[in-house]
């Protein structure tokens, strides 16, 4: 995040405190009065979501054949507002007494923070209702583990469209040139790995003068994946204050820097990022819904055998982070709020589940779509099994800012000690 951002979203975070105060004690009428009686026909349900490109496309057909199929008349219109730092912000400003919408694309720590301000709704009367919710076959096919993580504490702040996880792509031809027959189980493997890549370029690259471990994208979830591997966290058991100085982080950053010290790692700018499809990266660690890119990359560039595969992990079993938005229904009238929930129910049935994947590349919520899942999807998707979401904690939207400010700083030099004390206590003085 750039600095300016980074202050841009402190100052928002202040004002979503002064709400939250607000939202405490207010008393929101009832959603789940007279549920079954709410008539939804002829509603219009505005849809605040950040997809472009490919997923904008596949977006719009979905909303299209809802629109032109549902019983009820309901009509969405989808509005492409920016990132999700973007939705936040604007649905904090929404929340001052401005507009907000009716379904809105939130991280489960943010829809918890909009739920604390009173600006979104408990989705457990309308999943459970008689006549409006999920049967209970329907609901069995669901991944429960993500159901869950939309559940703060009982309320459901949220349903999850889908999914994506950090997972490691490796070149498996050059691990082969390298002396190995498959990815590293461990991080002094990788380590090592990415040291023999830099010093022996592979025999298929395209330009043989750059060669490499491993490119690092600065992001919070790279570090949350690396923590969570090594068997750490974000937070502390109680999930009451936020862990971020710990021997997990340490290790992990330790890591980064010191590879990045010897040639063998270097960050990740445009410039580099066909890199690995030109057969000069030797890993990458990226989202799962990035696999078609590396499809296509491969496919234009060196054209060798890759593989994807856990994350490097120190207990008996990989820990893979796990994440995504959710749909949230804001609070606006019991008509609009079931129009929004029957959108969601809808977009989360098979056929559409089947559509959205093909568009956006995520892994679906549906159990029995996964198992219409290309190879590759299928050896990814297997890996949910081993999913840990990262915290589902107010005020986690700038602590993402101040993680990737320490990533940056401790992999450039600064003393991670240092470094990681102030993260964590930066962190937690809102709480």
């Amino acid at each position: 995040m750039k600095p300016d951002k980074f202050i841009v979203a402190i100052l928002l975070s202040g004002i979503f405190w002064s709400l939250w105060a607000c939202g405490e004690g207010r008393q929101a009428p009832s959603t789940q009065v007279g549920l079954e009686e709410v008539d939804p026909g002829g509603q219009e349900v505005v849809f605040w979501h950040q997809y472009r490109g490919d997923r904008e496309k596949a977006i719009k057909a979905l909303i299209d054949k809802f629109n032109s199929s549902n019983a009820h008349g309901i009509k969405v219109k989808g509005e492409y507002i920016g990132n999700y730092n973007a939705i936040y912000n604007k649905m904090l400003v929404g929340l001052q007494g401005g507009y907000l919408p009716q379904l809105v694309l939130a991280y489960n720590y943010q829809a918890e923070a909009y739920h604390k301000a009173a600006g979104v709704v408990d989705l457990n009367p309308y999943m459970n209702s008689p006549k409006w919710g999920l049967g209970t076959e329907e609901r069995a096919d669901y991944n429960q583990d993500f159901l869950q993580q939309d559940d703060i504490r009982g309320i459901q702040v949220a349903l999850l469209p889908s999914r994506s996880m950090e997972i490691l792509y490796y070149n498996q031809s050059w691990l082969e040139e390298l002396g190995y027959d498959g990815p590293p189980q461990n991080w002094d493997d990788f380590a090592r790995m990415c040291r023999q890549a830099a010093k022996q370029p592979f025999s298929a690259s395209l330009d043989a003068e750059y060669s490499i471990g491993f490119l690092l994208n600065v992001d919070a979830s790279r570090l949350a994946a690396m923590v969570f591997s090594r068997g750490g966290d974000f937070v502390n058991a109680a999930g009451s204050a936020y862990t971020l100085n710990t021997p997990e982080a340490r290790a992990a950053l330790e890591l980064l820097r010191d590879l990045q010290r010897e040639g063998a790692m270097e960050l990740l700018f445009e410039e580099k990022k066909s890199a690995f499809g030109k057969g000069q990266v030797l890993f990458a660690i990226h989202s799962s819904s990035r696999l078609p890119f590396f499809i296509g990359s491969v496919e234009s560039g060196a054209g060798f055998a890759w593989n994807v595969a856990p994350l490097p992990y120190a207990g008996e079993q990989p820990v893979q982070n796990v994440y995504g938005g959710s749909l949230s229904v804001c609070k606006s009238t019991p008509a609009q709020q079931l129009a929004a929930w029957l959108f969601i129910k809808w977009f989360t049935q098979p056929a559409q589940q089947e559509q959205w994947v093909r568009g956006s590349n995520y892994f679906p919520v549906r159990k029995s779509t996964a198992r219409a899942l290309e190879p590759s999807y299928r050896t990814a998707y297997g890996l949910l099994e081993y999913g840990k979401p990262e915290p589902a904690k107010i005020g986690y939207e700038s602590v993402r800012g101040m993680i990737e400010k320490a990533m940056l700083e401790a992999v450039e030099g600064g003393a991670i000690e240092e470094v990681l004390s102030r993260l964590e206590a930066e962190a937690n003085k809102p709480l």
